[in-house]
């Protein structure tokens, strides 16, 4: 019969030594020998918890990126509820909350971030900042449409100028979660970057 305990304890040491060789040398350079060793396991106990190399890598991020899409979807139901409602100037003051609301969340969990953003390269997480600007399109092309239909006095932005503001949006709070030291800095720059990108997108679109 399988000791639960000593299971669980191999477990965490794959994922501690996993978590520190990823972030040092990125999934693709990070060697499974190696994390075995720093870990204190054999590769074939390694093979009693994962599948693979990736398979640990996927382990440590996937709860986080499905977090992270989950505020998208929390954030953008809030923004369609206040479109609905006519207050628009209330989409910038959700715009503020949620960006610091994630980044604070991410911020907490800045290693497994890290992985996620700057390490996953040979991954099924690569370029998962694409990804979430993918959403930022998305969301930001639906609200436009509502708004459109209901001020005529939106003016029209090229889907590619959308895309490039929303990339350098989403590289810049991922820049402000990497280097911020405290939260209050997180609080305060995300702030500033929000509301600088919420009175450009107010200019673009006319109101």
């Amino acid at each position: 019969m399988t000791d639960a305990s000593g299971f669980e304890l191999t477990h965490k040491k794959i994922i501690e030594s996993g978590k520190l060789n990823f972030l040092n040398y990125g999934f693709e350079r990070a060697n499974l020998r190696k994390i075995c060793k720093d870990a204190g396991v054999t590769t074939g106990a390694f093979y009693r918890h994962f599948e693979d190399k990736e398979d640990l890598f996927v382990a440590l991020v996937e709860p986080l990126a499905k977090e992270l899409l989950g505020f998208y979807n929390k954030f953008e139901e809030e923004a369609f509820k206040s479109i609905d409602r006519d207050e628009f100037h209330s989409l910038a003051e959700i715009n503020v909350a949620g960006s610091t609301e994630t980044a604070l969340y991410l911020f907490e969990n800045k290693g497994i971030f890290e992985l996620l953003i700057y390490k996953a390269y040979g991954t099924k997480y690569d370029n998962f900042i694409e990804k979430l600007v993918e959403f930022e399109d998305e969301n930001r092309k639906k609200i436009f449409q509502i708004i459109m239909f209901k001020n005529e006095r939106l003016i029209e932005i090229p889907e590619p100028a959308i895309h490039l503001l929303n990339h350098a949006y989403i590289n810049t709070l991922c820049e402000i979660v990497i280097h911020s030291k405290t939260k209050d800095e997180i609080k305060i720059n995300s702030k500033i970057v929000a509301e600088f990108f919420n009175d450009g997108w107010r200019k673009l679109r006319g109101f």
